[in-house]
């Protein structure tokens, strides 16, 4: 189905786990060579190597997308290794704050220093690459909390809006050099990250059938429903789609 992903090089952050692996998983069935990048190297050996045994091209590097420098050796490696990277997927994030928990200005640095400017410099880095080859496609994780605010966590709802709108601008920016810029706005997803937020609060036992009530399907979305939307969107069945953020949420948001 997405035949012209085959072969390609499709550079993922955040992809040792959760939906990082699951993008990944999409991938690789597509026939991509994909590139585990993420803080977490043991994990990111097991998710290339789980790969791996299931017939698939990967390979696991080292990011820190908060260190410059680590992102900058990151896509240097990448391009030494397989000389042309075709797709860029910004999926590493943070969620800091803690149901029950007051937000503090320190969340605010830590979302925003992952969230977004992981996504800025992770771009930046592939951008001259990108040029030099006349085309790219850029996919970006953000979320539905950018989209509607949540009580609890106003630093992690803000940082995902501002990741929204960085889609936007950079879709506009980079139009004109052939990269397509779209994101991603996945609903509730059962992930490491949502579980450990939702470890601390009361009666989840009872809150989860109301929370799927919620949305259309009545089910959440796993992630490679995150990753098929990603592979969509890197393909050229999608050249003409640029700036936009699917929601990806079994019907919670409508639009």
């Amino acid at each position: 189905m997405y035949d012209d992903l085959r072969g390609q090089t499709v550079l993922i952050t955040g992809a040792a786990q959760g939906l990082g692996f699951g993008i990944a998983t999409e991938f690789a069935r597509a026939g991509s060579r994909v590139i585990i990048a993420d803080r977490n190297v043991p994990k990111a050996k097991a998710a290339a190597a789980e790969l791996e045994r299931l017939g698939h091209q990967a390979v696991a590097l080292a990011l820190d997308v908060t260190d410059a420098q680590s992102v900058r050796s990151c896509v240097q490696t990448a391009i030494d290794m397989f000389s042309r990277v075709h797709v860029l997927v910004n999926d590493a994030g943070v969620l800091t704050e803690r149901y029950g928990q007051p937000t503090t200005e320190q969340h605010f640095v830590e979302n925003y220093d992952v969230n977004v400017l992981g996504v800025w410099r992770m771009t930046h880095a592939l951008l001259p690459h990108f040029k030099a080859h006349g085309s790219g496609k850029i996919v970006i994780v953000a979320s539905i909390a950018g989209r509607t605010p949540y009580a609890e966590t106003p630093a992690y709802c803000a940082s995902k809006a501002a990741v929204i709108n960085l889609t936007r601008s950079l879709a506009m920016t980079l139009g004109v050099h052939n990269i397509n810029v779209n994101g991603v706005c996945p609903g509730a997803v059962p992930t490491e990250m949502t579980l450990a937020y939702r470890r601390d609060m009361p009666n989840i036992a009872e809150l989860e059938p109301a929370s799927l009530n919620m949305v259309a399907l009545r089910r959440h979305a796993e992630p490679e429903d995150i990753g098929g939307a990603a592979v969509f969107l890197a393909s050229s069945k999608a050249r003409n789609i640029t700036g936009q953020c699917l929601n990806v949420d079994a019907g919670f948001l409508m639009s």
